[in-house]
């Protein structure tokens, strides 16, 4: 039977030549048997190493020895590496293997691809082994591969330090200066050695036993004279003592650190100063730069201090750029604005005597950060330059570097910042997961040269804590161990066995390399103990922290008069407490969420309206130069509480002082911590504690008793030790 196709021609399938494969097998033709073809498999085969030049039958031993100068720099170098590796619990080592490198590492395919770019002749990969071989003569391409942070085993060592003193190494050496000045600036230190120029009125100054040191003849004709305009100088609200010391020190010093601890009146100090080097003619422009939350606080302290007309350089790009055409000598704007206009401020700011102030100059406390590239850019052009924060080091002495380097173009602690860790700060090498690769990270694990990083500190600085310049009642710091509630235990629980058997799970190494999950798990346990419907919308149990936050307003709004700060770093428990307390505590929020006008909203209902008994805030959005003082200047609220504590030392510490300053007048202050017991609550209470005393020791040389008013002994948690906290 035929089949007709659509131009209508008769179709004849062909029957099948070969064997026919049905449904069910295949009916095999045994006479035109085909066999399959074995494709045979290719064997590895073991390379020679070799050296390029040896490969080239180049005459090496033409080429002149390398100098006895360049050799023991190379020789210090590889010391050094092979020291800090004695030390270094890592899993990347060059061990020696037939006269030639055995490198092995975690994997990482960016460092896999980089030694295949070697010539082919002086690597090898071993499958057997699983590591590459490498001819020890490439030994600066791969020490820049690798990166720092490896262990040379004493064989390969050994090796190496033979091989540079040979006549291959002398052929190559001259082209390998930029690997070795690299490798040198892993090890750079500062020189302890360098003076600093000693700022007049600075804190080392205050506190020299010398005469002849504290001041000269010159330095004492422009401390009169800054004391005369003092004199003269119509304040509109009067000074404090420390303050007018401040103003002295602002005045005489073309570039300083203001480091007063939070609630000294920093940014009084300033205005009135930038106010007087205008009356002076010592500046004819100023450019304050602060975060968007305080450009406010800047306008109210301007208006008190100077008559002179100021200008908020915001909004759209063409509206920013007729602002910065205005003629106000005194110009604000928060930190994102410098990184949009950088051109333009610094055109503006080289064209006359400009002074340049960065309050909250953490900000620019990394050094690669485009806000910080932007901060140096512009303050290259300006006479005189200002960083003021009351927490210089929120979490590490690496902090500083940026701020010192913005303000004095290295005066302070030199012009590289490899030399300034390498010298101020104990620092591991970590290898983290990211996907399927694993990257190097460095860990502060502790200061080094604590007393001279303090000296030098103290050379160009001032700090007063409140304590020492002001008749403030003292903190007194209570914890409230919470027993979380039945159906609260369970959701912790869940999570808790989860989190408990991902790091039981863990080797040591691992442990250190997920430093950065565990916190984040972490914090995903404390959202629980806090409030649970953080985690799960629908819970509608019993909350314990919630319960014994009730009986503790309860008891203190029993006096009409007082008012209470709540803190809490979620903003979902910011919002949920806001309206459960909207009605009974007239309770207001303040979070990062919500615009610049509705948080200074919540901050006027606080401040003058006696119904608002309650500001309920993350310490993220209202920790930084945020006053809380009424118009009458008295402090209302004299308790504050943390329903939870994250790892950040800086926001704690600052958001204590916006009721711990100038206007409290109880005659104590209490701070109340919401613990969950046997909970992570404890663990990160404690590493909190850690970030602060490493701060307050270098900065305000505190005692241990000192210390002790909110942590007992130094601590440090080990893995297993979390694992008994979960």
């Amino acid at each position: 039977m035929g089949f007709k196709g659509n131009n209508k021609n008769t179709y004849r399938p062909k029957p099948p030549k070969g064997p026919i494969r049905l449904t069910f097998g295949i009916i095999d033709d045994k006479k035109n048997e085909i066999k399959p073809v074995i494709v045979e498999q290719p064997k590895f085969e073991k390379q020679e190493i070799i050296g390029t030049l040896n490969l080239k039958k180049i005459k090496i031993h033409l080429a002149p020895p390398l100098q006895t100068k360049h050799l023991d720099r190379i020789l210090k170098n590889i010391s050094k590496i092979y020291e800090e590796g004695r030390y270094l619990n890592t899993n990347t080592i060059i061990d020696l293997e037939e006269g030639n490198f055995k490198v092995t590492f975690n994997y990482n395919q960016n460092t896999i691809d980089r030694i295949k770019g070697l010539d082919r002749n002086e690597r090898q990969w071993d499958p057997d082994n699983r590591a590459w071989k490498v001819f020890i003569g490439a030994f600066d391409d791969l020490f820049d591969i690798i990166g720092k942070g490896f262990k040379i085993t004493d064989e390969a060592y050994k090796e190496l330090t033979e091989f540079v003193k040979g006549k291959y190494y002398a052929n190559i050496a001259p082209n390998k200066l930029g690997k070795l000045i690299l490798r040198e600036s892993w090890f750079e230190e500062f020189d302890l050695n360098t003076e600093v120029q000693t700022s007049i009125g600075s804190e080392a100054m205050i506190g020299s036993t010398s005469k002849e040191q504290k001041i000269s003849e010159d330095q004492l004709k422009i401390l009169n004279k800054t004391r005369e305009q003092l004199a003269l100088f119509p304040f509109k609200r009067k000074p404090y003592s420390h303050q007018i010391t401040g103003i002295e020190f602002l005045l005489q010093n073309s570039a300083c650190a203001l480091l007063d601890e939070m609630g000294c009146g920093k940014s009084f100090q300033i205005a009135s100063s930038v106010a007087m080097l205008l009356q002076n003619k010592s500046i004819d422009r100023c450019l304050i730069v602060a975060p968007k939350s305080l450009v406010r606080t800047w306008q109210e302290e301007l208006s008190l201090a100077t008559s002179t007309p100021f200008t908020v350089i915001e909004g759209s790009p063409a509206q920013r750029a007729k602002l910065i055409q205005s003629d106000s000598p005194i110009f604000i704007i928060h930190y994102e604005g410098i990184r949009l206009e950088k051109e333009a401020l610094a055109n503006w700011i080289q064209n006359g005597d400009g002074m340049i102030v960065f309050d909250e100059s953490q900000r620019i406390k990394n050094l690669m950060a485009q806000t910080t590239i932007s901060a140096k850019f512009i303050r290259n052009g300006a006479k005189r330059c200002v960083i003021a924060t009351g927490t210089p080091i929120a979490n590490r002495p690496i902090d500083l570097f940026a701020q010192y380097f913005v303000m004095d173009n290295g005066n302070t602690f030199g012009t590289s910042f490899p030399a300034f860790k390498n010298t101020f700060c104990y620092i591991d090498i970590l290898e983290i997961n990211q996907g399927r690769r694993k990257v190097k990270v460095e860990k502060f694990i502790g200061v080094r040269n604590g007393e001279e990083l303090r000296k030098r500190i103290q050379a160009t600085s001032l700090r007063r804590l409140k304590n020492e310049v002001l008749d403030l009642p003292p903190i007194i710091y209570k914890d409230y161990s919470i027993e979380l509630k039945a159906e609260q235990k369970t959701i912790y629980a869940k999570m808790r066995d989860s989190v408990r058997s991902e790091i039981e799970n863990m080797s040591p190494e691992e442990y250190s390399m997920q430093a950065n999950n565990i916190v984040v798990r972490l914090l995903r346990l404390s959202q629980i103990c806090s409030n649970p419907m953080l985690i799960d919308p629908n819970y509608n149990g019993p909350n314990a922290k919630l319960t014994e936050l009730e009986d503790i307003l309860t008891d203190i709004f029993s006096d009409e008069t007082k008012k209470v700060i709540l803190w809490s770093h979620f903003v979902g428990n910011v919002n949920y407490l806001a309206e459960t307390y909207a009605e009974s505590y007239g309770a207001v929020a303040h979070t990062g969420e919500m615009n610049i006008q509705d948080r200074a909203n919540s901050v006027e209902q606080f401040q003058n309206n006696p119904e608002c008994r309650l500001f309920i805030a993350t310490p993220q959005s209202a920790k930084e130069g945020l006053t809380l003082l009424p118009r009458d200047g008295k402090m209302k609220a004299d308790t504050m509480i943390y329903m939870d504590l994250n790892f950040d030392g800086g926001s704690y510490v600052q958001s204590q002082a916006r009721f711990h300053r100038i206007g409290q007048n109880s005659e104590k202050c209490l701070v109340i911590h919401l613990v969950g017991l046997e909970t992570v609550d404890e663990y990160i209470k404690k590493s909190l504690i850690d970030k602060i005393q490493t701060a307050s020791q270098i900065l305000d040389n505190a005692s241990q008793e000192q210390l002790n008013q909110i942590k007992g002994e130094k601590f440090t948690l080990s893995k297993e030790e979390i694992l008994n906290i979960l």
